[in-house]
Order: C-alpha cells, then sequence, then structure tokens
C-alpha cells in the first residue's frame, strides 16, 4: 500500500508539474502575439500605402516575404514572422495574413534577423544607438562579422528623380530607386569608421593597428571584395581593442 500511495503521489506531481509547463507555455506564446500586436499598433501614422507605384526598382532589401524575427530593444520576444525590409525609408514591413501587411514601430525596434533563404546563415541587422554620427544612428547595419573590430554593411535605396528638361538634363524620364551600399568598421569603444573594400582604406580606418594589418596582408591575397573583408575580419578581432577616446 505504502508503494502504490507514494507511485499516485508522485504521478499526480508530475501531472500537476506538466499542466504548468503547458501553461506557462502558452501564456509565453500568447504575451509573445500581445507583444507583436503592440508593435504594430504603434505605427499607425505609417500604414502601408502606394507610394512607390510609377518607381523603378525596388524599395526592399529582398523582394519576397521572408521569415525573420524582431529584436526590441526592451528585449520582449517576438514570435518568427514574415517581413520585408524598406531600405528607403528604414521601415520594416510585416505580413499579418496572406492579404494584409503593415509597417511595425521602429522607434521599438534594435534590430531584426532576416533568414534569407539564398545565403547560409541568418542575416543580423542592428542599430546602433551610440554612433557618433546622429544620421547613422537611425540605419540599420548588416552585422557581417561581429567582434571587437564588427564589420557592417549599410544597405540603402535611393531615389533619384526623373530628369528630362533643361539643357543639362539626364534625359531620364522616369524617377529611380537606386541601391546605396556602405561599409564600416565599428570598434568596440563604439567608434564608426567607413571604409571602402581595399587594404589601403582598412589600413587607415584603424591606424593605431595599421603596421600590423599592412604586415598581415602581405601573406595573404589582395582584398576587394565583400567576401574578402569576412574572410580577413577573424583575424582582424585578434588585434587588442582600441583604448576609448
Amino acid at each position: 500500500m505504502n508503494l502504490l500511495r507514494t507511485f499516485l503521489i508522485a504521478a499526480s506531481a508530475f501531472v500537476s508539474l506538466h499542466a504548468q509547463a503547458q501553461s506557462a507555455a502558452v501564456s509565453s506564446g500568447n504575451a509573445a502575439q500581445e507583444n507583436l500586436k503592440s508593435l504594430v499598433n504603434g505605427s499607425a501614422a505609417i500604414s502601408f500605402d502606394n507610394r512607390y507605384e510609377g518607381v523603378r526598382g525596388t524599395p526592399y532589401l529582398i523582394s519576397a516575404w521572408i521569415p525573420g524575427t524582431i529584436q526590441l530593444a526592451s528585449k520582449v520576444p517576438l514570435p518568427e514572422t514574415k517581413l520585408k525590409y524598406d531600405a528607403n525609408q528604414r521601415l520594416l514591413l510585416m505580413l499579418r495574413s496572406p492579404k494584409d501587411s503593415t509597417y511595425v514601430d521602429m522607434n521599438k525596434v534594435e534590430g531584426f534577423v532576416l533568414n534569407d533563404p539564398t545565403k547560409n546563415q541568418p542575416r543580423a541587422f542592428k542599430r546602433f544607438y551610440d554612433a557618433p554620427d546622429p544620421a547613422l544612428r537611425q540605419e540599420y547595419f548588416e552585422v557581417l562579422v561581429p567582434g571587437n573590430y564588427s564589420l557592417l554593411k549599410l544597405q540603402r535605396k535611393t531615389l533619384q528623380k526623373a530628369s528630362y528638361s533643361g539643357a543639362y538634363s539626364a534625359d531620364r524620364r522616369y524617377d529611380e530607386l537606386l541601391d546605396q551600399t556602405d561599409y564600416f568598421i565599428r570598434t568596440a569603444d563604439g567608434r564608426l569608421q567607413p571604409i571602402k573594400l581595399n587594404a589601403k582604406a582598412l589600413a587607415a580606418a584603424l591606424p593605431e593597428h595599421s603596421a600590423q594589418i599592412q604586415a598581415e596582408l602581405k601573406k595573404r591575397p589582395a582584398l576587394r571584395t565583400e567576401a574578402d573583408f569576412v574572410a580577413f575580419a577573424p583575424w582582424l578581432n585578434t588585434l587588442p581593442a582600441l583604448p576609448a577616446k
């Protein structure tokens, strides 16, 4: 009888714990959905419109809907959803249903991750509130390589207006969205150094380590492409962090 009683008590405790775990999971899931709703509710002033009709090119970093996650400044977790990033307005568009999409409140968004099927790794985008240039604090940088010397990529879509009147016009009879890509090295103390994709620019961006960088580059193929810089960045992160200024 004692064994049976012990078994029944243990079984009852297991059922109770399982029920509590299920309840917590449901509660957590509901909370995540509510957080997602609040992110949308704050964006009423920037609801979706047709401002790009008649413009050549796309404002989106990736035209297709991509599974992704949004990271809030509050660190509150959100569920995965379908996203597009409008690189012209620096806004995220979220798919709520097959026929319903809306912009989210970017004031609450610290970063986001896109699970781009054409890439081997998820693409992480982050906002740096401590950027020295106030204009760059509004941007979302793709973090190509993190570390004491993070390699960042900033992709924007700029609108070039039609120009077909006047003696010196470009005879361009349509508005067009053009790609603009810039690269940066972000040091551990928050400095953002713009760089071109060549060895000279990299050494100039980090003068404290210029001699070491140039010596290492003599052992390697020339730096010319984004892929070259991504391959070189892990070595760069073996160097000591720069002292704060």
